[in-house]
């Protein structure tokens, strides 16, 4: 793993986020989107991860007479990625001239080198481009290992998603898991947080809402104190179809990022454990924070 321009005992206490690329168009979208974002939200450091691990190289036979050409074709490939990469950095201060732009070089597979690098440089969070349809992309096939491996917040941008002020975050809830909850106070982003509306969703199928108990009051009333430093409102759903209900709800409101919840019988559970096509491909109309 190789880091350029980092300065370890400066740059290690800035509000960080780390960004695989793989010059795919789904990765030039998310680099456009995180420059945004980071201006936004105040990042003050970008770290641009380019792995090499199982590209054109690993299908060339290296025979005695062909070494020579082959170490001069991939010292040219590697100085294009240089130059790519370079250009992105140049997205990303085009934005905001303050953000410092890291450009990192690894041989590793792409979750191990992603993995390596949340220990080495400490991100806040992991920026993905999701993409069902690019084939060519890298990062779009390992979104879901890379999700499930990072122990830092990731976070899913759709391919063709151009970045908007987030005014309403759709937070999808299990009152069984509610102690979940307290993962968002650990966003400790931009004060620009305080003016978002939390639209929280419950999924409901039997309809308890509809004729509340003493302990659904209870949960209500519970949810209610966890997020009272939020701007929030609380919607209920019941459709038996989890990710149809959070599809449908986004689809119907102006949400421009959902927020899921760790734990067993989330939000986050049920996208990692259905195929990608039915959780993934089709829920992911806006961006997708996972906390962790």
């Amino acid at each position: 793993m190789r880091v350029q321009h980092v300065n370890k005992s400066k740059e290690s206490v800035m509000k960080t986020l780390l960004v695989p690329v793989d010059f795919s168009t789904t990765s030039d979208n998310t680099i456009r989107f995180a420059a945004a974002w980071c201006t936004q939200y105040e990042y003050q450091r970008v770290i641009l991860l380019k792995t090499f691990y199982q590209n054109v190289f690993s299908d060339i036979v290296v025979a005695a007479e062909y070494g020579a050409v082959n170490q001069d074709f991939m010292q040219q490939h590697r100085e294009e990625a240089g130059a790519r990469l370079e250009a992105m950095s140049q997205t990303i201060k085009a934005a905001d001239a303050n953000i410092s732009v890291a450009i990192s070089f690894s041989e590793l597979p792409i979750l191990r080198a992603v993995v390596e690098m949340i220990r080495e440089e400490n991100p806040e969070m992991v920026m993905l481009g999701s993409d069902h349809n690019d084939t060519d992309s890298l990062i779009a096939r390992n979104v879901i290992p890379i999700a499930k491996a990072s122990p830092i917040r990731v976070m899913m941008v759709p391919a063709g998603f151009t970045y908007e002020p987030v005014k309403n975050a759709l937070v999808p809830v299990n009152f069984k898991t509610m102690h979940e909850l307290d993962k968002l106070s650990n966003l400790k982003a931009s004060p620009t947080w305080a003016a978002t509306r939390l639209m929280v969703l419950n999924v409901d199928p039997e309809e308890h809402y509809a004729h509340p108990d003493d302990q659904f009051r209870e949960d209500e009333y519970h949810l209610h104190e966890y997020l009272k430093n939020f701007h929030h409102e609380l919607y209920y759903r019941n459709d038996r179809d989890i990710i149809q209900s959070i599809i449908a709800f986004t689809a119907s409101n102006e949400v421009q990022v959902i927020i899921a919840l760790p734990g067993k019988r989330s939000f986050l559970y049920a996208l990692t454990h259905k195929s990608i096509s039915e959780a993934i491909c089709r829920s992911a109309k806006v961006p997708v924070i996972i906390l962790k």
